[in-house]
């Protein structure tokens, strides 16, 4: 059965800033300005293969196009989300692969580029739908099985593109120590209406920490942002 037939879906939506349609339905968690925060947050690709850990619908994969990837990798624990993120990519590509695997048993051949916006909400207030609880818990994939999967997963001279609670920022540290990941770039995410950043985004690579760039607060006001 074609679960595409069956699944509510919504009229087609379009991606903050980039202007590509895609389908999101109430089966499979839906974006939010996290989403097109670390989207826009990715440098030039160049061509490289990029694997997207919890895909979803498949948005980043798009940012990730948007930003001229070559191959798209996504992973996902739910068919549900693959079966979407499929029709969504291959509206613009038709080099991409997608596989029903947690990232803690994911074999693949190294990537170039790995991006995720992983679930970093502790166990607790949980939810009765599923799908939410999935993405946004770390029932799933907890810190150190995100780090302990982009290392295993990403070529010597890769990289990766994270989003992360800002209040949980000391641990994120400690953890990139851990796995001897160093923060090349980083940018804190503001709410106007909060006194405390709430988000930041990093680029990472293999390698002991140095220097690293903090770019200006990037402040969200209703939603937009200037990138």
């Amino acid at each position: 059965m074609n679960y595409l037939k069956i699944m509510k879906t919504k009229k087609n939506d379009y991606l903050k800033y980039i202007n590509y349609s895609f389908i999101q339905n109430d089966d499979v968690f839906k974006i939010n300005t996290d989403t097109a925060i670390l989207g826009m947050f990715l440098n030039d690709l160049h061509h490289k293969t990029v694997l997207d850990i919890g895909t979803g619908s498949g948005a980043l994969l798009l940012y990730a196009h948007y930003h001229n990837a070559g191959k798209l990798i996504g992973i996902d624990i739910q068919e549900k989300a693959l079966i979407l993120a499929e029709k969504n990519v291959s509206r613009y590509s038709d080099n991409y692969l997608f596989i029903k695997s947690a990232i803690q048993e994911l074999n693949i051949d190294p990537v170039d580029v790995i991006i995720c916006n992983p679930p970093f909400y502790e166990e607790g207030n949980m939810r009765k739908k599923d799908s939410w609880n999935k993405a946004m818990f770390e029932q799933t994939m907890s810190i150190d099985d995100m780090f302990k999967g982009i290392r295993k997963n990403l070529k010597d001279n890769g990289e990766a593109y994270i989003l992360y609670p800002a209040e949980r920022f000391p641990l994120f540290y400690e953890v990139c120590l851990k796995y001897k990941m160093k923060i090349m770039t980083i940018q804190f995410v503001h709410d106007d209406n909060r006194p405390y950043a709430s988000r930041f985004v990093v680029r990472l690579k293999i390698g002991p920490m140095k220097k690293l760039k903090v770019l200006k607060p990037l402040i969200i006001r209703k939603g937009d942002f200037e990138h």
